[in-house]
């Protein structure tokens, strides 16, 4: 089975969501709406979420997370845990860091959720504890280089000797290049 992870303020019917199921008809596709924003919420979430979907999908052995943006953060905190392979997609390294920038009132664009995000969540996200690179992890690090919101290096230099890095040329955040990396995923999933 595969597990797409959204990024902030998406949910689980975001455009890469549906773009996986669509692509991906043979396999099972789930993609949790989560409080990817809330590092006390969205651990526990998560693992009662696979615990769950692994007890109703028992013949399921294959675990493939997907992760976009903080959904990639959130991806690299639980594989080895899940005993999944990841892809990762224009990942989140630093949120602790990054999500400064929107501390404030919030609107998730896919559940219509206001929120307030505070510093103290954001600095929280330092206390999530997870290996750089996890040792028999099979990794996909999917970037483009016109990411607007992270810069594509950063992901690129901290998960170099991790597994698979493709660097697109163009795109953005919302990573523009789903089709040509469709085989790379597939080629990943049948390694697990």
């Amino acid at each position: 089975m595969i597990v797409y992870l959204h990024g902030f303020n998406s949910g689980g019917t975001s455009g890469k969501a549906t773009w996986l199921r669509q692509n991906l008809s043979d396999l099972t596709v789930f993609s949790p709406t989560y409080p990817t924003h809330d590092p006390d919420k969205a651990p526990g979430f998560l693992r009662d979420y696979f615990a769950r979907v692994r007890r109703e999908h028992p013949d399921d052995k294959k675990l493939l997370l997907v992760g976009s943006s903080l959904g990639g953060f959130w991806a690299r905190h639980l594989a080895a845990e899940l005993n999944a392979g990841m892809v990762l997609i224009n990942p989140g390294i630093h949120p602790d860091v990054d999500l400064l920038d929107v501390v404030g009132p919030n609107v998730n664009e896919a559940t219509g959720e206001h929120y307030v995000l505070t510093e103290t969540q954001v600095r929280a996200f330092a206390r999530v504890k997870h290996a750089h690179c996890e040792a028999g992890v099979p990794t996909l690090l999917l970037l483009d280089e016109g990411d607007e919101l992270l810069d594509y290096r950063v992901a690129q230099s901290y998960y170099r000797g991790c597994g698979k890095i493709i660097v697109y040329p163009g795109g953005s955040h919302r990573f523009d290049h789903m089709a040509e990396a469709l085989p790379e995923i597939l080629a990943l999933y049948e390694k697990l």
